[in-house]
This record gives structure tokens, sequence and C-alpha cells, in this order.
């Protein structure tokens, strides 16, 4: 299944290949195609991170390239 670089929309809630879903927090668009970060917070725990590269796959699911300050913040 392809997948494509995207922006994601503050406040969105996506559906992570891996099952979880996360709220997208913030977002970094830095004008490159695949430089883009996003604040994720993934629902289930309320984990949270920076999402560098995010991917959106045909069935609406969505992935990134890696990710960075994963912490459990307030």
């Amino acid at each position: 299944m392809a997948g494509s670089y995207f922006v994601p929309v503050v406040g969105q809630v996506y559906q992570n290949r891996n099952g979880q879903r996360y709220l997208c927090q913030a977002v970094e668009d830095r004008g490159r195609r695949g430089d883009t970060c996003a604040r994720m917070r993934r629902i289930s725990d309320g984990w949270t991170l920076w999402a560098h590269g995010p991917i959106r796959y045909e069935d609406d699911t969505i992935e990134w390239n890696y990710s960075t300050g994963g912490c459990w913040c307030e």
C-alpha cells in the first residue's frame, strides 16, 4: 500500500498503523517534503511525541519516519 508525506491538521485524531489513535497538537511545516514535524498525543495513555515525516496511507492510517521527545506531558 502506497503512502505519501502529508501535513497533519491540529485538532485532528489520526489512526496509526499500529492500531493506536493520536491527536495532533501542533505542527511545524518546514516547507520541504517529508520534513514536517507534528506533536502527537496518544489517546489511550497521553504519551506525547514529535513525529518526524508523517505519512498517510490509502486507508487513511498514518505513521512517521521517526519520533523524538516522547514523554507523558501535563
